[in-house]
């Protein structure tokens, strides 16, 4: 889902002078609606001209270009030509301002492009664009602008509305043609406990309800076989809106493939291979360099298996370790499913519409040895640390990931022949103080000790009282 903030508190935020630097965008979620701001300047325009343009981040990292060395001081100038005006202006041209990248929120406006632009006036009364605002290309805008015409010419306002589109777990390895289409002429049911409301989206996908009490809502709707409204990234079921009166929230619903790849990574003893992680592309997509970034799924001590879920029809392989890093972690090199070094005799794993492939067995070989230590924390005068995690550094440099078998008790694969220092670090809340553990040392040879114990000096953290245990 791609929740909306409310125009208004959008407004707010903007036109108060308060705007996030730090690129945290994330919206408050469904609020009371307000009115267009006479004194808020919203448009739809194209931009016409760019004076001072950003560095091109996707050129750049392409050629490997050092970010830290391109210069991305000062402002970029973009001078629009007012296409549509909302509020604000009565101009037929206007110019915007925005940063030039390193993480200063900034929108890099195209030449040519027409945008639906949201600014804001900083103190030296410049119009500024950033990411943490509603600016957006237009043809991504048609459900937005549906609401904020109707807020313009004062007439009824959708309560909650958006966009129902395809879409993909968002990795470029797995993309395709297919991802975003709008999901047209389809019937979307808003449910909550006591009431259910019926809409339909139209040629492009848009949906609208008007005049929606408040409350909690699932959105559901009429989709074709083998899709499914879901969450990318996420597993958990899609979250109820919670809508207040008078609402005017805009809610894109993503609908994803249901098709689904399992299967587990053994070693050479035929066993699961503990923190294995895989990745997933279509064929046409890997490079075979190491520098790309494929879709990752991973195996753990308490789930063996790797699975990719909501995989879109077509053809995939699978390569683990493809950056070749030896690590206690991925201790063999880069393989291609079913468990070859060669991509030319990779297995193509072809995935029909819904369809589960499962069962798949994925050996790898020709790595180093390992072998587990288990790290225990203690904290004889108190409790542990309500945060708390080991660091481990080998005399080889490398810096060892650890997995948390149950409170206090990880799993950390070594080794053999490197020396490694290790020590437990925690966060208390109760006293709001960092704790560390002194230093113990393992070493990584075949016949050492399998177990650690690191154990926080002084008071540890307070006990709970027994009435806050009960209340858990």
């Amino acid at each position: 889902m791609i929740p909306r903030a409310a125009i208004f508190l959008m407004f707010w935020m903007a036109f108060s002078g308060r705007i996030v630097l730090a690129c945290s965008c994330a919206g408050p979620g469904p609020v009371p609606c307000g009115e267009l701001s006479p004194t808020s300047v919203v448009f739809v325009g194209t931009v016409e001209s760019i004076e001072n343009p950003p560095p091109d981040f996707e050129q750049a990292s392409e050629s490997r270009v050092d970010m830290r060395t391109v210069d991305q001081s000062g402002y970029s100038r973009y001078h629009f030509q007012i296409d549509e005006k909302i509020s604000g202006t009565q101009a037929a041209e206007i110019t915007v301002y925005s940063g030039r990248g390193g993480g200063d929120c900034s929108y890099h406006f195209r030449k040519g492009e027409q945008y639906l632009v949201f600014p804001y006036k900083n103190d030296d009364g410049k119009l500024m664009a950033t990411i943490c605002s509603e600016t957006r290309p237009a043809e991504f805008a048609q459900a937005k602008l549906a609401v904020l015409r109707a807020m313009r010419d004062h007439l009824p306002v959708a309560s909650l509305y958006g966009v129902m589109r395809s879409t993909q777990q968002p990795y470029a390895s797995v993309s395709d043609d297919s991802n975003g289409k709008p999901i047209a002429n389809t019937r979307v049911i808003l449910r909550s406990d006591m009431k259910t409301l019926e809409s339909k989206t139209d040629a492009n996908g848009k949906y609208s309800f008007f005049d929606v009490p408040a409350g909690k809502y699932h959105v559901e709707a009429d989709l074709p076989q083998h899709f499914e409204i879901a969450q990318t990234i996420l597993s958990e079921p899609v979250p109820p809106i919670d809508l207040p009166q008078n609402a005017c929230y805009e809610y894109d619903v993503e609908v994803l493939p249901t098709g689904r790849i399992r299967g587990k990574v053994l070693g050479p003893d035929g066993s699961a291979l503990p923190y294995a992680s895989v990745e997933l592309y279509r064929p046409s997509r890997y490079r075979g360099d190491g520098r790309s970034l494929g879709w990752s799924e991973s195996q753990d001590l308490n789930k063996p298996e790797f699975i990719f879920e909501h995989v879109a029809a077509g053809d995939y392989i699978l390569v683990y370790n493809d950056q070749e890093r030896i690590e206690p972690i991925t201790p063999y090199p880069r393989m291609f499913y079913p468990g070859v070094s060669d991509l030319k005799q990779a297995q193509i794993i072809h995935v029909e519409e819904g369809q589960e492939i499962g069962g798949l067995v994925f050996r790898v070989s020709g790595g180093r040895t390992t072998r587990p230590i288990t790290v225990r924390l203690f904290a004889p005068k108190g409790e542990l640390p309500d945060i708390n995690y080991v660091e481990a550094r080998g005399n080889d440099g490398s810096y060892l990931s650890e997995q948390e078998l149950s409170p206090g008790v990880f799993r950390i694969m070594v080794f053999p022949g490197i020396r490694y220092e290790m020590h437990g670090s925690g966060y208390c809340s109760a006293t709001e103080k960092e704790l560390n553990t002194p230093v113990g040392v393992v070493d990584g040879s075949e016949t050492g000790p399998g177990e650690l114990a690191l154990t926080f000096p002084g008071p540890g953290c307070p006990k709970k009282p027994d009435s806050d245990k009960d209340n858990e």
